[in-house]
């Protein structure tokens, strides 16, 4: 069968293959979200030591937060970093996300925020895999690599927000990654559709169905 464009009408002969519920899947939750933590360490490790080889002006580890306490505001410090890091990588993340959407359909795009959980869709679309791919990695590939790029210039101190927002973002990728790789296994006539929350598969009769 020839591969199938972006579509707002599930083709005729196409059939549920592959459901994703993580919100429901508690098993494949947990696991996740221990090789995400996993990632966190292995990509602020990883990016501390690439930094300190790209920047030869660093002269102290810059995989740690270092600061002094005079008073409240040092206190409150990097506590405000941290959050203000996780709002930006949240929002260029599924701003990434949904661009590729958008380019890829030229429909409306959906964003929700529920608590430290968000994410953009594309609800009433059924997307080929490798548009689905690249949607799906665009945040960690791009967000990584300007990560990199702006380490070469920015001042020494904008370092370690640089990492832990590549980390984060690393981190929170993890579901992308999953994923990603699930549809390296399946067809190319694959359909993918994403809710957000959940997302189906669908494929020819031809292909048999899971569950």
């Amino acid at each position: 069968m020839n591969r199938p464009n972006a579509t707002q009408r599930l083709p005729e002969g196409y059939r549920l293959l592959h459901s994703l519920d993580l919100i429901k899947d508690h098993k494949l939750l947990l696991t996740l979200s221990l090789v995400s933590i996993g990632l966190f360490v292995v990509t602020w490790v990883g990016l501390g030591w690439l930094f300190q080889w790209l920047r030869p002006d660093i002269t102290s580890g810059v995989t740690g937060f270092s600061f002094s306490i005079t008073g409240i505001p040092d206190i409150l410090a990097p506590f405000l970093v941290i959050l203000g890091v996780t709002l930006m990588m949240l929002i260029v993340h599924e701003a990434i996300h949904g661009i590729f959407f958008r380019v890829f359909t030229g429909g409306r795009v959906k964003f929700a925020f529920k608590g430290a959980y968000a994410y953009a869709a594309a609800p009433d679309w059924y997307l080929p895999k490798k548009p689905y791919m690249v949607i799906s990695l665009a945040p960690l590939v791009l967000m990584t690599a300007a990560g990199i790029i702006a380490s070469l210039f920015v001042p020494l101190n904008w370092i370690t927000p640089i990492i832990l927002l590549l980390a984060m973002n690393a981190s929170g990728a993890v579901g992308d990654i999953y994923v990603f790789l699930l549809l390296t296994r399946m067809e190319n006539d694959v359909l993918i559709q994403d809710f957000g929350e959940k997302m189906a598969i669908y494929a020819p009769d031809d292909e048999g169905a899971v569950e």
